[in-house]
């Protein structure tokens, strides 16, 4: 039996999940988006399960993958994922699908990484998570809403992340977004029934007593926390809500303590009378 170490790959709505799985030693898994459940993004390590590997090495060289239909070129913004192996430090062997176009002879092997995946975000060690909620029941409608947000490291080393606080860009923005919806199913939902709102300086502000800090980046030890409030006029009518923040970060060419990705809050809901 082969002993490289096997890879998956994964396209998510704003970023991507990279995990390896390894004959001997840690696995890895890099997530730069939300996935699943979890409001969280993040580095994670962890030995495998006894017998992962060997479960993945067998199901993967029982497919005969000069078979199977691989993509080769996709159009923009279409979302795909890989399973391969990594033959040498610089050379892998991956073999790409449509999310929508996996062959059925792939599944059970794809199957067997998410567990593997999931197992190993259960060991984050540079890993940033977010919640947040309406600091209200209901608003005014002629007041702003305003809601309550906590950024936390939730990993076991120190990690260092964007501030919300500090603008970016010729227009003042900050690395925010604030999506709102009328509280109804996605499917229900029409164009002019959600509003996506740029955040700056003047909508974000630390918890009353404190200050916000200065710095373009925070760094937060294990278990540290950043909070902070998000106020905004939403110049809509009557009615009940449902909110999402976005947040970015980006590491740029600093080192891996430096947090990478698009982290997406549910806000939950609230009243506009």
């Amino acid at each position: 039996m082969r002993q490289h170490p096997l890879m998956f790959s994964l396209d998510l709505p704003s970023g991507s999940l990279t995990a390896a799985f390894p004959a001997r030693g840690k696995g890895s898994l890099d997530l730069t988006n939300n996935f699943l459940s979890k409001q969280e993004i993040g580095y994670y390590e962890a030995e495998l399960p006894p017998g992962s590997y060997e479960r993945l090495r067998k199901l993967y060289e029982s497919i005969d993958f000069s078979d199977l239909p691989e993509v080769l070129e996709v159009p923009p913004d279409t979302k795909t994922l890989s399973v391969g192996e990594m033959v040498s430090e610089s050379d892998f062997d991956l073999k790409n699908y449509r999310l929508d176009g996996v062959p059925p002879k792939v599944e059970p092997l794809l199957d067997e990484m998410r567990k593997a995946t999931e197992y190993l975000r259960m060991s984050p060690l540079r890993a940033l998570r977010g919640e947040g909620a309406a600091t209200q029941s209901d608003f005014p409608i002629e007041k702003p809403v305003s809601f309550q947000v906590t950024l936390q490291n939730v990993g076991t080393e120190r990690i260092e992340t964007d501030s919300p606080f500090v603008t970016r860009g010729v227009n003042g923005e900050t690395n925010l977004r604030l999506i709102v919806t009328r509280d109804k199913p996605p499917e229900q939902l029409r164009e002019s029934e959600t509003l996506w709102l740029e955040l700056g300086a003047d909508n974000v502000h630390p918890p009353e007593g404190e200050k916000s800090p200065a710095e373009r980046r925070v760094s937060l030890k294990p278990g540290e926390t950043l909070r902070f409030v998000v106020r905004k006029k939403l110049l809509s009518t009557p009615g009940r809500y449902r909110a999402v923040l976005t947040y970015f970060t980006n590491r740029g060419n600093r080192g891996l303590e430096v947090m990478e990705g698009f982290l997406s809050m549910d806000l939950g809901t609230f009243e506009v009378k």
